[in-house]
């Protein structure tokens, strides 16, 4: 696990957490255009070279908290959380060590528990072993792949993230991934972000509505999964900005 940091350390501060194959190298766009914020952007153990073992969603909840507090980093306008980052922002959000004043959920995974969660957890585990193992076959073919989807230096970045994860990592979070369930007990104020093209928006925002009534939910037509803030960050970047100064 490791922290990237953008912006000067006495600006009002911004925690972000990436998803299955993204490091925290990919905020850097949206960290150029939120000069005045401080980003705080963390790498999970599994995506980057010489990482540890992601022993579990508890095991590095409690390891993100302690390099906070060791860096001084306990103080946050917001956490920023994209697809499996987003269940650690709501773990964060609740914990007392941290002071974190809102949510930015951007391409949230299932919040809730399939019946047939055990066929999910397959599938995962297929379809991302098939991305390590192309990652490190062909490094080169895996980041054209990846440009079909993805603009800037996206792609060379999750090609890192493809190529780092081992197979007990992936089993681990295959397992949490399928099972998981959006918890209760967040107070701050919520904003979930969707592109147009992901297929569980429906659902999710039963189960988020659920919970929590007042949680904004924003649907940006034509993008796929954290499209918007790939290729757009700039407006992306003015959507964090008016959440962050809404009372």
């Amino acid at each position: 696990m490791k922290i990237i940091e953008y912006g000067k350390e006495n600006e009002k501060a911004i925690l972000c957490i990436p998803g299955v194959f993204l490091s925290g190298e990919c905020f850097s766009a949206l960290a150029g255009e939120l000069p005045e914020y401080h980003l705080v952007c963390v790498t999970l153990d599994g995506f980057h070279p010489g990482c540890q073992v992601f022993e579990s969603l508890e095991q590095q909840t409690e390891k993100l908290i302690s390099l906070l507090q060791e860096n001084q980093l306990t103080e946050f306008e917001a956490v920023m959380g994209l697809s499996m980052g987003t269940i650690f922002s709501v773990r964060l959000a609740k914990r007392p060590e941290l002071t974190i004043r809102r949510l930015f959920l951007d391409g949230a995974v299932n919040f809730y528990r399939s019946r047939y969660r055990k066929v999910v957890e397959l599938a995962i585990t297929q379809i991302f072993s098939w991305f390590m193992k192309s990652a490190r076959k062909n490094p080169k073919k895996s980041v054209e792949s990846m440009r079909k989807v993805y603009t800037g230096d996206w792609p060379e970045k999750m090609q890192v993230c493809r190529a780092s994860l081992d197979k007990k990592s992936l089993k681990v979070m295959a397992a949490f991934l399928a099972d998981y369930e959006l918890e209760p007990g967040v107070k701050q104020p919520m904003r979930l972000l969707y592109g147009g093209k992901e297929d569980n928006i429906k659902i999710n925002s039963q189960v988020v509505k659920a919970l929590y009534p007042e949680a904004e939910i924003l649907v940006i037509p034509g993008y796929n999964h954290l499209g918007f803030l790939n290729r757009q960050p700039e407006t992306y970047a003015g959507m964090v900005r008016e959440f962050l100064k809404t009372e």
